[in-house]
């Protein structure tokens, strides 16, 4: 894992200091080693978190004198040493033994078809001198992070915005701002920041370094797996899920495994168990509430499995600590509370290996959300959406999210992603954006197809950010081994009948799980991670510290909400409502989060002229 910035601008040779700064911006990325190509029109900047070959012969930037390439690469590819194999074959020689030169290598043959050969999570950019071209891609989940920006003659990538905002102003993109209040979480394109884009998973760019024209291209659409084939069967899911799992542990820095104590982090614990000759390290963040921690359920694969089993105590007030901290590292308000726990146990686990392997990705691959099991029952809601407009529909729930949405979508986000009109009622001028949401969905008739739509892209990507975001914080990889594309294509062609048959969440997965861990671990009502934003907010020392930024003149949030409105929120709160503790804390997310955008330097090198040589 690692962070890379790559700037490219025809007769611009980009300040020294410039780049230094860049560079600290990225350290934490990648602490082991670092990188600085500089030349007139294009430069790279890298910092390294060695994994695999952990030798210099693999620092990066990478170039290849022969062919005039160059290149920066954030990311891990599974299937490189089947890559290498078929490259050394067709007479490539090889200087170091990690996946990064496979990629360079790669190119050279394949050009940019390359992209369709990898199996992994990457980002990364290539300096093509010959073609006149820089090249840069996001592999198809959008596990690993790439930004773009464009300014005047200007064209940026980053693993972070961080780099990009020393050449614009930090502003908040009042467009993702309505979706973060609604839903937690802005999709790709929009990456909380005016001017900066997120590019989406599966799109490879082509970089004219003259003109700064880009043409884009998507070369890998992960929805064009959804369509049931009756030739897979469970089996073949098994065997996929085991074979990623092993394929994620490839290391020459050892690994970790994060335990929550659930089923999908429980199966990559056993399976990474089975497969190793020693003990493997397992990591968990243990609450100090045990109403919220399901540290029985861990105990039962830590008594199973000679795991090294670390806990790690986590009170409201720590949370409260570090909340901002994880908003700094997230560049935006964190999608969830579990952001924090997750960049606290990579804080402990990293003292074992740079590497920590983690159960994200299962729910949307499997069908793990409680909404699978009610789509039967939100079928009627959809069906009132399509056949009565609504001046027909009763101002009431549940019929509210149909009326303001009513249609092909309503059932699927208002009734079950979330109920937002309490929240949104603050910010009446702030409507989210559904067109990344919808577009998604309304490639698919069937609902259960568009639940998975929406989770498989949309929802999704703010699991990988977080799980990059925060991992990374501490310089530490994460690895999901769910998200893994052969193991895509087999479980988007199960039927729905199999996959999703509405009486229980991912069966699929659960009947491969009664395999390695107790009934008592697999045979459960799906909880999720709940935290008691009630409790801590009712606290001074812990998150109640921070409702008076709600309230007081400096409130960021009152630029777009009636102040009067906010107070009179946090009052419900503290006259016994506590059904507005969640909105509370999405509330005081966003908040720090403006404070920390407003807090952002001035950029230093957006007008700096081009120097011409």
């Amino acid at each position: 894992m690692c962070g890379f910035a790559a700037l490219f601008e025809a007769g611009r040779r980009f300040a020294p200091e410039l780049l230094s700064r860049i560079d600290a911006d990225l350290l934490h990325r990648g602490p082991d080693s670092g990188g600085i190509l500089n030349e007139v029109g294009a430069s790279f900047v890298f910092r390294r978190l060695s994994i695999l070959d952990p030798t210099e012969s693999a620092d990066q930037p990478m170039t290849d004198d022969s062919s005039a390439l160059s290149l920066v690469f954030n990311g891990e590819i599974y299937n490189y040493r089947a890559l290498r194999a078929e490259l050394a074959a067709a007479g490539v020689q090889f200087k170091t033994d990690g996946d990064s030169e496979v990629v360079l290598a790669g190119y050279k043959v394949w050009g940019e078809d390359v992209v369709s050969k990898l199996e992994g999570m990457y980002a990364f950019s290539i300096l093509d001198r010959n073609r006149g071209i820089a090249v840069a891609a996001r592999d198809p989940f959008g596990i690993k992070p790439l930004y773009l920006l464009r300014h005047r003659k200007l064209v940026a990538l980053a693993s972070e915005m961080r780099p990009l905002l020393r050449f614009v102003p930090a502003r908040a993109d009042e467009d993702a701002l309505a979706d973060l209040l609604t839903f937690g979480w802005a999709p790709s394109p929009h990456s909380n920041m005016q001017q900066i884009e997120r590019v989406p998973g599966g799109t490879l760019l082509r970089i004219d370094l003259k003109s700064g024209d880009i043409v884009r291209r998507n070369f890998s659409d992960i929805l064009d797996t959804l369509s049931a084939d009756s030739s897979v069967s469970v089996e073949d899911v098994y065997a996929e899920v085991e074979e990623s799992i092993r394929a994620h542990l490839v290391s020459d820095v050892g690994y970790t495994v994060q335990l929550s104590g659930g089923v999908d982090s429980s199966l990559v614990a056993a399976v990474a168990s089975k497969s190793s000759a020693r003990p493997v390290h397992s990591f968990s963040v243990r609450l100090e509430d045990a109403r919220f921690d399901e540290k029985k359920y861990r105990d039962e694969v830590v008594t199973r499995y000679p795991l090294e089993h670390h806990e790690i105590p986590f009170s409201g007030i720590e949370f409260a600590e570090e909340l901002p901290r994880a908003i700094q590292h997230m560049e935006g308000p964190v999608p969830h509370g579990g952001c924090v726990m997750l960049m606290l146990l990579c804080r402990a686990s990293k003292k074992t290996s740079k590497v920590v392997l983690t159960g994200e990705g299962a729910d949307e691959m499997f069908g793990g959300y409680l909404r699978y099991e009610l789509w039967r029952k939100l079928a009627w809601q959809e069906r009132l959406g399509k056949w009565f407009p609504n001046s027909l529909l009763p101002a009431r729930p549940p019929f509210l999210g149909i009326r303001a949405m009513a249609g092909r979508d309503a059932a699927a986000y208002s009734s079950v992603y979330t109920n937002f009109e309490k929240i949104q009622s603050l910010f009446p001028d702030l409507l989210p954006t559904l067109g990344e949401r919808e577009k998604h969905s309304r490639r698919f008739r069937d609902f259960r197809d568009r639940l998975f739509a929406v989770d498989q892209t949309c929802y999704l990507e703010s699991v990988l950010l977080r799980q990059d975001k925060m991992s990374m914080a501490e310089s530490v990889e994460a690895r999901v081994p769910f998200l893994h594309l052969p193991l895509l294509r087999r479980v988007n062609a199960l039927k729905h009948s199999i996959r999703v048959p509405g009486k229980e969440t991912k069966p699929v997965l659960k009947s491969l799980a009664a395999k390695y861990l107790p009934d008592e671990v697999v045979f459960r009502r799906k909880v999720g991670l709940t935290l008691p934003y009630r409790d801590w907010l009712a606290d001074e020392r812990a998150l109640g510290r921070y409702l008076e930024y709600l309230t007081e003149s400096g409130a960021e949030l009152s630029t777009y909400a009636s102040r009067d409105n906010l107070r009179k929120r946090v009052s419900e709160f503290r006259g016994g409502d506590d059904s507005v503790a969640p909105d509370l804390f999405r509330l005081v997310n966003i908040e720090l989060w403006l404070r920390s955008v407003k807090d952002v330097a001035a950029p230093e090198w957006g007008d700096q002229q081009a120097v011409l040589h």
